[in-house]
């Protein structure tokens, strides 16, 4: 069994009993096990999972998805588990299973040729219902009822069931793909190859993929290492987890949210950024989970049609009005079993929006499950002036124990990348390690201009540069100091031939700092710095060239040569 051991507090008592019997089952002692296998590169979503994949020497491969309720109907098709889910999912145990399976599937045949004909199939198990339900989506050998589960060892059940599935393959055209050599198929030398290709120990292969693809392959294995963060403090309810930017914290609220969601939870994510807000929604398809930006939630809370774009009004008013409408409506209210916070460091520094977010979770912030996710030390750009106190007691005084966690490793720069930001940003680097070893496709650089014009001129030439350097337009994204609107690319938008960021975009783009927290590209661009000299350029200066997965470009007035040498050289001393 890989791993050897799981911690049942987090699994569902289906897995925990499957994998005991599979675990003791003597017929099983030449067999591979991998339980809980992420699946990086899933079709539709940004992590799928395997509950199981039983891998059986000579016979076959199943990917087993476990469901331990023990109330579940389909009405509709609408698929309802247990007897406190009201809303119900169109997607069903079997599109999940086959979804991740067939992702799997495709992996490995890009990445290994010799494993392509592999016989794998999916199985559903039911361990809690006798399910029966018939249906043109599913036949009988595509799952397994609670009595049929129990009613023989569970080596004697898989093999059979993987025997059955091979000869109905067999029978169809639509099966000509496995190229089923029965009695073959998985050797020992397909079973070494197969656990090291997807238990990574090596990197996927970049075969035939552009310079931005083979990138976000690296950074999806190295942030998965991240997840042992999240196992470690599995145990308990309340978790601040504090890293600097490139330490995957939104990858880690991702997947927690996936995982409070797969156990029953309904979950609220909280972030600050409107373009993160899309990304999180986008690979967050799951009708039990609810993403949105904090003043969207106030605003929909509020019970107000009323709008002013003002600090005060988003900081005091809104708050204070959707607190009231909440109070007052708090024992009808559907509160949330598990609260997210993305961007923690943003959020925290109000106590009338914590307020608010008290009211809508279980048994609240002192005693409900939530998890925040942070940089609260170097990333508080909303509040950049106000240093007088540690914004984690905001919430950590709400409630009497939790635990916090730091990540120290980064996942998503390159180190000669991040060292240069860190220089200029005058910091001592904050990470431990770097996981990516790879060095930089193209070397960041600085360059410097007098005015407007001279900007614009510099601008166009480092665009140029990543494209002769392999990258695709969508590839580069330029960040301003600045407001959009007010930015340097703003202004020469069409002599540059780029246009406002979004996240489908398909030539160069940009948008400013603030707005690009949270996200991410290959080749960055900075422009609009005309000081460094106070905390504030320095700050945006780390947070704006944290975005970057491959290389910074920074482009700086001449009027900064003295500040940007002063920091450079301090820089290289805190090396």
């Amino acid at each position: 069994m890989i791993p050897s051991y799981l911690g049942e507090d987090t699994l569902s008592p289906g897995e925990v009993d499957f994998f005991k019997r599979i675990n003791s089952d003597i017929k099983t002692k030449d067999w591979l096990v991998l339980h809980s296998l992420n699946i990086a590169h899933h079709q539709t979503r940004i992590m799928g999972e395997i509950d199981f994949l039983v891998i059986v020497p000579q016979v076959g491969i199943l990917a087993v998805e476990i469901k331990a309720h023990s109330f579940i109907k389909v009405i509709d098709g609408i698929w309802y588990m247990g007897r406190s889910d009201t809303k119900g999912s169109r997607r069903s145990p079997f599109e999940q299973v086959n979804e991740s399976m067939f992702s799997l599937i495709n992996y490995i045949s890009e990445n290994n040729q010799n494993l392509k004909s592999l016989p794998i199939f999916s199985l559903v198990i039911f361990t809690h219902f006798d399910f029966k339900t018939k249906s043109i989506e599913w036949s009988s050998k595509d799952y397994v009822g609670s009595r049929e589960y129990r009613s023989k060892p569970i080596s004697d059940l898989l093999n059979e069931r993987i025997k059955s599935r091979l000869q109905m393959a067999s029978e169809k055209v639509s099966g000509r793909w496995l190229k089923v050599q029965k009695g073959c198929s998985p050797n020992k030398t397909d079973i070494k190859q197969l656990v090291q290709l997807i238990r990574p120990k090596i990197e996927p292969s970049e075969t035939n993929l552009n310079i931005g693809s083979k990138i976000e392959k690296e950074l999806i294995k190295y942030t998965s290492e991240q997840f042992l963060a999240l196992d470690t403090l599995s145990g308990n309810k309340r978790v601040i987890f504090d890293g600097s930017a490139g330490t995957g914290k939104t990858f880690l609220a991702i997947e927690s949210a996936m995982r409070e969601a797969k156990v029953g939870k309904k979950v609220l994510l909280i972030c600050m950024n409107k373009l993160l807000n899309s990304l999180l929604n986008t690979k967050l398809d799951n009708p039990d989970i609810k993403v949105v930006t904090l003043h969207k939630f106030l605003k929909d809370n509020s019970g107000s049609a009323e709008f002013e774009n003002s600090n005060k009004y988003w900081d005091e008013t809104l708050p204070e009005k959707a607190y009231c409408n909440l109070l007052e409506i708090e024992e009808t209210l559907d509160k949330f079993d598990t609260l997210i916070i993305d961007e923690a460091q943003d959020i925290l520094r109000n106590n009338f929006w914590l307020d608010c977010l008290d009211l809508i979770l279980k048994e609240g912030l002192s005693n409900g499950r939530w998890m925040a996710f942070g940089d609260f030390n170097l990333q508080t750009i909303y509040n950049i002036y106000d240093v007088s106190f540690d914004i984690k007691d905001n919430l950590l005084s709400r409630t009497s124990s939790s635990a916090q966690a730091s990540l120290t490793r980064n996942c998503r720069n390159t180190e000669e990348c991040s060292r240069l930001s860190l220089s200029l940003a005058a910091i001592a680097s904050p990470y431990q390690s770097y996981l990516r070893h790879t060095p930089s496709i193209v070397k960041s650089s600085y360059l410097f201009y007098k005015d407007e014009l001279g900007q614009m001129k510099q601008l166009s030439s480092l665009i140029k540069k990543g494209l002769d350097s392999g990258f695709k337009a969508s590839d580069i994204v330029i960040l301003s100091k600045k407001a959009e609107t007010k930015s340097i690319s703003k202004n020469f938008s069409k002599e540059l031939g780029i246009s406002p960021f979004e996240l489908e975009r398909k030539g160069v783009s940009y948008t400013s700092i603030h707005k690009f927290k949270g996200l991410e590209a290959p080749f960055i661009i900075l422009t609009d710095f005309d000081e460094l000299a106070s905390e504030e350029a320095k700050k945006m200066v780390f947070t704006g060239a944290s975005r970057a997965t491959d290389s910074v470009h920074y482009l700086f007035n001449n009027s900064t040569k003295a500040s940007f040498l002063s920091l450079l050289m301090e820089g290289k001393g805190n090396d």
